[in-house]
Parts: C-alpha cells; structure tokens; sequence
C-alpha cells in the first residue's frame, strides 16, 4: 500500500497510532492489550512495555513514565510472591506455575488467577529493557529511587529463572526454554546491570548469551527453542531490539533467512510454521519486527516494504488488529477460534507499537522524523552487549 489518497502518510498514520496508544492507557498508566477484545482486557508487561517504547519514540515521555510507575507499584504488589518464588528455586523446591508471578496484570495492577499460562518470564525482562530506554531518552528523566527496590527485585528473578523452561511469548509451550525469551531475559539483566550498577547481573546475561548460542553453535541458525528446531519470528528480537546478537552475525542471518522463506503469508510474517491460532495469520507486531531488523541494517526497501503491508490492514477507523490471513490460510481453526473467543482482536496495542516504531526507526534514516531526537539515535547504536 503506497502513501495515496487512499491512505494517510505514514506520519500521519504513525501519529493515529499514538493517539491509539494514548487511548488505551488508563490514568493510572496501565496500557490495556486489546480494547475491543474480551480475552485481552488486562496488561501483560510484554506488550505494555513495548507501547512505553513507542511513546517514548514518539516524545510521549510522560506517558511512557505513567506507564514504567504503575509497572512499579504493581511489582510492590507482589514482592511477597517474587520472593517466594526465588527462594522455592534457590531451595530446590518446586515451582508451581500459578504460584508464579503473573504474566499478565488487571488495569488496577491486581493479580487474576483464571488459569492463564502465568509462568512467562520474557514480559520481566522487556520491562528493564524498556525502563533502560525510557531513561536513556527522556528529558530530564531520573531514576526514581523508589523504583530500585522492583528494578532489583525483577533482576533477581530474572537471574533466578533465566534459562529455565516456562511459557514462552506466545504463552505456549511451556516445558521448554525459549530463544526470544532469552533474548529478553538477556536484554532485562543488561539493563538492570547500568541502573542498578551491579556488573553480576551481566554475568548472568552473559551466561544467557552462551545458551542462546549452544543450539546454533548445532543447529547454524537460532532456533524456537530447546523443544523445536524450527524458526519462530521472535526470534528477529535477538537484534532489534534486545542486542544479543549483532545483526551480521552469520547464525542470525541465516534465521532470518530460514523466517523469510517460512513464514511470508501475502506480504506480512507469521509467528511459526505450525501455527494454528485464527488459522496462523500474519501479524502487524512480525511484519514490523522484520521491518526494523531491515532497516537497522540499511535495507529500507524492504523495510518500507514491511511498513506499507501494516499500514495497508488499518481499517477505516484507525483500528489495526492482531493478525490477518488466517481465514484463508487455515479455516478450519480459525473457525475453531471464533467459535470460542470471537473474532480476532480488530484493535491490538502493540500493532500499533511497532508500526510507531518501524516508521520512526525509517523516519529517522530519512531526516524526516519529528519524533526521533539524538539521545534515541545515540541509544540505539549504543546498546550494550554483555560478551561470556
């Protein structure tokens, strides 16, 4: 889809998706995943803290700031459960999945425990990386003393469970340990390791980089997990936007290869091969995704590419769902799906995240972005990488 009257120009469409992102945060900062989608009225941290990114991108510091507040005070609400969970590790006792602390909050920060796959450490770890980069660009940003205690608290049960099987991104799979979520395992104890200044947490990130490398030291490409040899689009986060790879490394190049091949559907990235969730459609946070790993490594025809597939699923009014395609790909199960939850979610947060981010990262290449500053530039190429 090219910028004609038929469409807004990306800044204008990136600037809708802000003013959407803004509408889905509560005034207490809590940014809700879907709107319009009754499984997805709670905040998970992965997909909050991606959205506080974006604001910050889009020079929505405040915002972003209310997000990483609530992020905190809903840590304090759970600290009991945190430090339980360290210690039944460190003890050798069992680790209950729904004593765990919860994936996924209600927008006044409680814990729900409905049966939903708890046990997902990566929305921890993106967190840290997110309050790293809200700190790194905001004006005037410090860093709350009283923010230390959950900083410290989350690195510590990052660095208790960091290569330990749980649920992964998609909330799957839950025996097995997975590579986007050591990456944002990775990416979390980094950035824990600067506010904090305490360099044992980048020896635990480093420790986390010599695991994500076993399986492609074996295999010559990162795979989903120590489960599946096959590619999951997450993976695309090792680069962009966690650094636990270099975007030439010669295993990751070949992921992104093995993922181009795989997982294409009309243009737009779907998560794995064997997806079946609303028929396994593609998704505006993957095409993105794909997008900034391109244009981190100067192919912005392609990367354009990936913006023009988002940008041509909004729907008339503003709204940009979860997935597309899926109906086509694979009716079966996304009947299947809707016959329990209803139609995918039309509206989802972190689609407009990344669309805000790619369109940013492509903006900023062309000098054109009035959202994008010098502190975002000099961040991005800046972001350290812990070496084992």
């Amino acid at each position: 889809m090219s910028e004609t009257a038929d469409a807004p120009p990306h800044a204008a469409l990136a600037q809708r998706s802000v003013s959407a992102i803004l509408h889905n945060q509560r005034a207490n900062g809590a940014i809700v995943a879907s709107p319009d989608f009754s499984q997805y009225q709670f905040c998970w941290l992965r997909d909050g803290s991606f959205s506080a990114f974006a604001l910050d991108v889009a020079s929505e510091y405040d915002a972003a700031a209310r997000y990483h507040q609530w992020v905190h005070e809903s840590i304090q609400r759970i600290r009991g459960l945190i430090e339980d969970a360290i210690l039944r590790r460190t003890s050798g006792a069992g680790s209950g999945e729904v004593e765990m602390p919860p994936a996924r909050f209600t927008l006044d920060g409680a814990v729900v425990v409905d049966g939903w796959p708890n046990f997902q450490i990566d929305g921890y770890g993106t967190w840290l990386w997110s309050l790293g980069r809200h700190l790194d660009v905001a004006p005037e940003s410090k860093l709350s003393p009283d923010w230390l205690d959950s900083i410290d608290r989350v690195a510590r049960y990052l660095e208790t469970f960091a290569v330990s099987p749980c649920f992964d991104v998609w909330e799957e799979s839950g025996t097995a340990v997975h590579t986007s979520t050591l990456a944002s395992v990775y990416a979390g104890l980094v950035s824990a390791a600067a506010l904090l200044d305490d360099m044992r947490f980048l020896e635990t990130a480093a420790s986390v980089k010599v695991t994500l490398e076993g399986s492609a030291r074996r295999l010559g490409y990162f795979n989903k997990s120590s489960e599946s040899d096959d590619v999951d689009a997450s993976v695309l986060w090792l680069d962009s936007p966690f650094r636990a790879v270099s975007s030439s490394d010669p295993w990751f190049e070949k992921t992104v290869s093995l993922i181009e091949d795989r997982l294409v559907l009309d243009g737009g990235l779907r998560r794995y091969p064997t997806d079946t969730y609303f028929g396994g459609g593609a998704w505006p946070v993957l095409t993105a995704t794909l997008g900034w790993h391109y244009a981190t490594i100067g192919k912005t025809t392609d990367a354009r590419r990936c913006l023009d597939w988002v940008a041509g699923h909004f729907d008339r009014e503003g709204r940009l769902g979860e997935q597309f395609g899926g109906e086509q790909r694979d009716r079966q199960h996304f009947d299947e799906w809707t016959d329990r939850w209803g139609p995918p979610a039309a509206d989802l947060t972190w689609s407009h995240a990344m669309y805000v981010i790619l369109e940013n990262e492509l903006a900023r290449s062309d000098g054109t972005s009035a959202a994008s500053d010098s502190r975002l530039a000099e961040s991005n190429a800046s972001a350290p990488e812990a070496r084992p």
